[in-house]
């Protein structure tokens, strides 16, 4: 048998309080269970006993952490279960806390996964293998995955993928467009869209007559720019090479690589090499 040797409430949390057992801290938990149990000073206690309360207030205290961290936005089964493990919870204590949240509906994996399909399409700024490996990393079971992820159709990651392609050729409508379309495809692989939707956005953008009246409209400029960079490509590569054929393939590929059409190259370097 054990003593019960002192009941101190928390300083900073009245309604949890520190019990000793035989004159040394034992456990703390909430004053509902030294009431539930009729806890005193001086009342003895078996080892049994002992660990069902230390059990019991254990549970009590990881459902109300749980609940806390709830509090700030929804969680999945998994998340719970490695914040109350980080807590020191043993496996026990945290699959009864689950029970009781599921129980409650405090945790749903498949509403959690579909409510998160739902605003990432709304949000309009991913693809479904993005939000299928943020799910995954979230430890929602893939059979769920799997079965959520069906709202986000085929068609709807092209609406997705072209919306997003429209917005960034107006954000670098000033790059030559066979650049543009590259540093395009690098953007949409790092989202996860595949080659097939890819595609379909650059043969979009070929076929849309607003693009193509933007594409027009900057031609000068892309001119300008070629110019520019022809001259600075001409200075570097005759500092090396005396043959001016070898010269004018080098300049030219160069400013091929940077996405600018033929004609505009030709342009470029004749302009460039008119005013030697």
């Amino acid at each position: 048998m054990h003593k019960i040797s002192k009941i101190q409430l928390q300083s900073k949390n009245k309604s949890r309080a520190n019990v000793y057992i035989d004159d040394v801290y034992s456990f703390s938990c909430d004053a509902e269970i030294i009431l539930k149990y009729k806890l005193k000073e001086g009342l003895n206690v078996d080892e049994k006993d002992l660990v069902e309360l230390i059990e019991e207030s254990n549970e009590k205290r990881a459902f109300q952490i749980a609940l806390h961290y709830l509090s700030f936005k929804p969680r999945t089964h998994y998340e719970i279960t490695m914040y109350l493990s980080k807590k020191d919870y043993e496996d026990k204590i945290i699959n009864k806390v689950l029970e009781k949240l599921i129980y409650y509906g405090y945790i749903d994996d498949k509403q959690y996964a579909l409510n998160y399909i739902s605003s990432a399409i709304a949000e309009g700024k991913k693809s479904s293998n993005t939000v299928k490996s943020k799910l995954i990393s979230k430890g929602i079971p893939l059979e769920i995955i799997e079965d959520c992820i069906k709202l986000f159709s085929s068609d709807v990651n092209i609406k997705i993928a072209k919306e997003i392609s429209n917005k960034y050729f107006y954000q670098k409508s000033n790059l030559p467009l066979k650049q543009l379309k590259i540093k395009l495809s690098q953007l949409l692989v790092r989202k996860g869209f595949t080659w097939e939707v890819i595609d379909a956005c650059l043969n979009d953008l070929d076929q849309n007559s607003e693009v193509q009246s933007t594409i027009d409209s900057n031609k000068e400029q892309y001119q300008l720019q070629a110019i520019k960079l022809a001259k600075k490509y001409f200075d570097k590569y005759s500092k090396k090479e005396s043959n001016s054929y070898l010269l004018e393939k080098k300049v030219k590929h160069t400013l091929y690589q940077k996405g600018y059409g033929i004609d505009i190259i030709d342009v470029a370097f004749e302009s460039v090499k008119s005013n030697r």
